[in-house]
Order: C-alpha cells, then sequence, then structure tokens
C-alpha cells in the first residue's frame, strides 16, 4: 500500500489530472461539468476546457470535482 499511497499523494497535489485505462477516464480538478452527453462530455478545469468526445459514455463515479466515465474514447480537445 505504501507505493499505492506515495502514487495517491503526489497526484492530489496537482492542480487537475486526467488519465484514462482500457475504457475508463478519470478526471480530477474539474471546475464544472459543461456538458454530459452520451458521445460528448466538456469540463471546464482552471485554465482550460476539456471537450471528450466518443460514444456510450456512461459516469461510474461522480463528486464535487472528480468524475471517472466509462465508454469509448474516440477523441480530446483542449478548448
Amino acid at each position: 500500500m505504501h507505493i499505492y499511497k506515495t502514487i495517491k499523494n503526489f497526484l492530489i497535489d496537482q492542480e487537475y489530472y486526467i488519465d484514462f485505462w482500457q475504457e475508463n477516464i478519470h478526471i480530477y480538478g474539474f471546475k464544472k461539468i459543461d456538458a454530459l452527453q452520451e458521445n460528448r462530455a466538456v469540463f471546464v478545469l482552471e485554465n482550460f476546457t476539456l471537450e471528450i468526445l466518443g460514444n456510450d459514455f456512461r459516469v461510474l463515479k461522480l463528486t464535487n470535482k472528480e468524475i471517472l466515465l466509462h465508454g469509448n474514447l474516440k477523441e480530446m480537445r483542449v478548448l
């Protein structure tokens, strides 16, 4: 568990982070959700807006500044 806690502490010290694996997309540190649809999601972060395009998106977990989406990621854009 020591490695897990070290990595988690490192990531949480960041203003935001975005990671994805298999069919999961994890975003930490967003300020607002502008759109959340089956094929498009838009998140406002501190210094930019992130648009995610794909299909079959569904929310697995959601807190006030963290989300875990499941779906087929096709494209990510910084707006």
